[in-house]
């Protein structure tokens, strides 16, 4: 979390920052250059009103120009740190204009534009950065902190690094977490392709159950705010199209197996494969939905294969060729219990007419 720090936790004769707001760790990095102090322990930037002292537009006093609601802009051109001479500020009348409340706002969308801008450079696409702006706006601003409608993934974040073991995890490691986070919601609400975002995360050196973890975390927001009428982004939506259309693709290459390998008697099997994803997945709504698609794909299918035993597939075939998947993992998930029997009977009996198996 982008915090102020308290008074009693600074050194007023230089103004330095000697314990983190938000962890109380003295573990705390001063990186001049940056003009930040950085909470090595959970990654909260401290201060950072340290830059662009020289800046016309950050600076109060004679011939200067101040807007407090200039950082108000998630993507904004508008540099994003200020410099407040409180000398010269009172000196000319104008000493209102530097209320803590102020400050705070000036700077509040730091660490959304520092997640934009690490999006612009891992995809090298303005298109997607603008399409990351909306979610970066509802999870990453201080707008929405204490709004009722869930904790903000900006103060959550905070999970990285919390171990021992994650010391190294720094305020840098954090925003790309969350650079790519977004970008695999981006890709699953069908706004943008992102298929690659293991081997982005592997480049960077970041822990993929960091990534993902933070998906799931700004999920979760995203989805109380639908919920509650104030947003109109609906992951789920978005998870359900995604689902659909991998159903399609492999529902496809199944087919496409079959007429390559010249597979014999495969029509009866394939109308009853099709019959039994729409029972069992029903478009998100099934009784299985719950599964990964591939995963109850490659069940359905294995288990037509023993319904119609004259078609002459195996389940390796079935399991590594098609789905990309093994076949223990594939027997393993139909051994498992589904309403008092196993996946296995429940695929091949279940009734949807009669709601039954």
């Amino acid at each position: 979390m982008i915090g102020w720090p308290k008074k009693g936790d600074m050194n007023m004769t230089g103004n330095n920052i000697i314990k983190c707001t938000e962890c109380d760790s003295r573990d705390l990095e001063h990186d001049e250059s940056q003009g930040e102090v950085v909470c090595n322990d959970c990654g909260t930037v401290l201060d950072a009103n340290q830059i662009d002292t020289g800046h016309p537009s950050g600076q109060v006093g004679e011939n200067a120009h101040m807007s407090a609601q200039r950082n108000d802009n998630v993507g904004g051109k508008t540099t994003r740190r200020t410099h407040f001479d409180k000398r010269e500020a009172r000196k000319n009348g104008l000493g209102n204009i530097i209320r803590p409340d102020q400050r705070a706002h000036s700077q509040r969308n730091v660490r959304a534009n520092d997640i934009l801008d690490e999006i612009k450079r891992i995809s090298g696409s303005n298109d997607v950065a603008r399409a990351a702006i909306p979610i970066l706006k509802k999870c990453y601003t201080k707008e929405g902190e204490g709004d009722g409608h869930g904790k903000l993934p900006l103060n959550q974040m905070r999970f990285i690094g919390s171990k021992k073991k994650d010391k190294d995890k720094d305020a840098t490691y954090i925003i790309r977490v969350s650079a790519i986070a977004i970008m695999r919601i981006l890709s699953d609400l069908g706004w943008i392709p992102y298929q690659y975002w293991q081997q982005d995360t592997d480049r960077l050196g970041l822990d993929r159950n960091d990534v993902t973890e933070a998906v799931k975390i700004n999920k979760i927001r995203l989805v109380n705010l639908f919920r509650d009428r104030v947003s109109s982004i609906d992951p789920r939506a978005g998870m359900r199209n995604l689902r659909r259309n991998t159903i399609e693709a492999f529902e496809q290459k199944m087919r496409e197996y079959i007429r390559q390998h010249k597979i014999q008697h495969a029509e009866k099997l394939l109308k009853w494969f099709t019959e039994r994803i729409h029972v069992l997945d029903s478009d998100g709504d099934g009784p299985m939905a719950q599964e990964k698609a591939r995963m109850l794909l490659a069940m359905i299918a294995i288990c037509g294969v023993e319904l119609f035993d004259e078609v002459k597939m195996t389940k390796k075939s079935i399991a590594e060729d098609i789905f990309n998947l093994t076949v223990g993992g594939v027997n393993s998930r139909l051994k498992s219990e589904q309403h008092g029997m196993t996946k296995k009977q429940f695929i091949k009996k279940w009734n949807a007419n009669a709601n039954t198996a």
